[in-house]
């Protein structure tokens, strides 16, 4: 029995499932994965994380050909021709049987349903399997029997239904029979050309690393995790979140290897690596709205009163943002650090987009497409919960009057003003009692933007704006 792995943001070998059943069940493996620059291109997917996938695409066929398992790259057009696609693939080959790992968001989900139905058209038996959660989507509910959309409670019945056994992911892969054709990845035209200017020294490629990352965050950060991981000069995070968006690494995984250095235990023992694994159940809380709420797939806010806000635009104040030159030294610093390394600290992803969407009331979808642009961590559902929380118009959002001062957040989260010197080299020489809101005389000095706005005035502006729409 010859069988067929559809890889998407599944780009492993451990732990994953429907790579393992097709070891199970078949004799010979094919694996592929479907490039599409149209759709990367239409779902904002960074360079940076193509750059990051391309390289693990390569990672991975060189793993799988260990077991004489060939990685194939082909090319849509779109998601719209991928039913064609896998369907000539499975008949050059004569394909049994295909596996694939789901996917939550809309476009995907419509995907599937698309290949699964021409598949099933022409008798090819089909096997889909959950992953980068650990229950099945939308199983776990509240006593109304509805989706959760709030954290704390989903979290809590998260841990009401964990069993152990779910974490029973370890498998040794046996040597398949040898195919007669190799990979083509090697010489597979991605039309890549990279522009994004990250040393990606600072993520290194593959599984291995994947797992090194989470081991050294365990062994080295976790026990200050709880206290450390909201000043960005630390580095005091796992920084797991790229590894995590392609699925070079497992949610299972993490959660395992956290475990194994708590005594096994979920809500007790070392607080950071469980503050660590709660911000691994917010992947699959985002993941249960993506699902269970579809109109946050199509652009729409999951608080339907907010479509009735009234957004600005200002051109010269959205450049000023993208550039990391508002005037503000935390926003910029965070801005240009997105610029330098393809990622944001979590902490500054909150306080930069209620900048942008309560200061400067520009709407969230502009802020949550460039994030997708230049994150190499771009993961929708992540992206999108985060950005709908900020501007108080999702799931479980921070109230519309809360807006974060971003000068009290500097002073609080980087107090040494350290992360700013590092990220904004122009104030390098100013003290930190000065280099939070630098006096106009220092900014002139520096050569540093006075600020684009003022944050009592705008403050008011969003209250205003957010009462007027909930209230229409």
């Amino acid at each position: 029995m010859k069988g067929l792995v559809w890889l998407r943001n599944d780009i492993r070998m451990d732990d994953n499932p429907s790579l393992k059943r097709a070891f199970e069940e078949c004799n010979s493996v094919i694996c592929v994965y479907v490039w599409s620059p149209e759709q990367l291109k239409k779902h904002n997917e960074a360079n940076i994380k193509q750059d990051f996938l391309i390289q693990n695409l390569k990672s991975l066929a060189a793993n799988l050909h260990t077991v004489n398992v060939v990685l194939l790259i082909i090319e849509s057009k779109s998601f719209n021709t991928v039913k064609d696609d896998i369907s000539n693939l499975i008949h050059e080959h004569s394909i049994n049987k295909i596996y694939w790992n789901k996917e939550f968001a809309f476009d995907e989900i419509t995907r599937d349903k698309e290949v699964y139905d021409a598949l099933q058209a022409k008798a090819v038996d089909v096997e889909i399997f959950n992953d980068q959660i650990i229950y099945e989507p939308g199983f776990l509910r509240t006593g109304q029997d509805n989706p959760f959309s709030v954290f704390t409670p989903f979290k809590r019945r998260w841990i009401e239904h964990f069993d152990i056994k779910f974490l029973d992911i370890d498998f040794d892969y046996p040597i398949k029979e040898k195919l007669n054709f190799d990979s083509n990845v090697e010489d597979f035209d991605f039309g890549f050309t990279s522009s994004h200017g990250v040393d990606m020294q600072l993520w290194p490629i593959g599984e291995a690393s994947a797992l090194d990352r989470v081991n050294d965050f365990l062994d080295n950060k976790a026990v200050d995790y709880s206290k450390n991981r909201n000043d960005p000069i630390l580095n005091g995070t796992s920084r797991i979140s790229p590894y995590l968006a392609l699925g070079i690494i497992s949610s299972k995984r993490c959660i395992l290897e956290g475990l194994k250095k708590n005594n096994f235990e979920l809500s007790s023992g070392n607080i950071g690596i469980t503050k660590w694994i709660d911000e691994i159940v917010w992947r699959e809380f985002y993941r249960n709205i993506t699902y269970s709420f579809p109109k946050v797939s199509k652009g729409q806010p999951f608080q339907d009163y907010t479509k009735n806000i009234e957004w600005i635009f200002n051109e010269d104040h959205l450049n000023a943002w993208k550039q990391g030159n508002t005037g503000f030294p935390l926003i910029d610093a965070a801005m240009r650090q997105l610029i330098h390394e393809g990622w944001m600290h979590n902490r500054l992803r909150m306080v930069v987009a209620m900048f942008f969407t309560k200061n400067m009331l520009h709407d969230w979808r502009l802020g949550e497409a460039y994030f997708m642009q230049n994150l190499i961590d771009g993961d929708f559902a992540s992206n999108n919960g985060g950005w709908q929380w900020s501007s108080s118009t999702g799931t479980d959002a921070a109230p519309y009057f809360r807006i974060f001062n971003p000068i009290t957040q500097s002073k609080n989260f980087d107090k040494e003003g350290l992360f700013i010197k590092k990220y904004v080299p122009e104030l390098q020489d100013l003290d930190k009692s000065v280099i939070h809101d630098p006096p106009n005389e220092h900014r002139k000095y520096c050569n540093y933007p006075l600020q684009i706005l003022d944050l009592k005035e705008s403050r008011v502006r969003a209250i205003e704006v957010f009462n007027k729409a909930k209230n229409t």
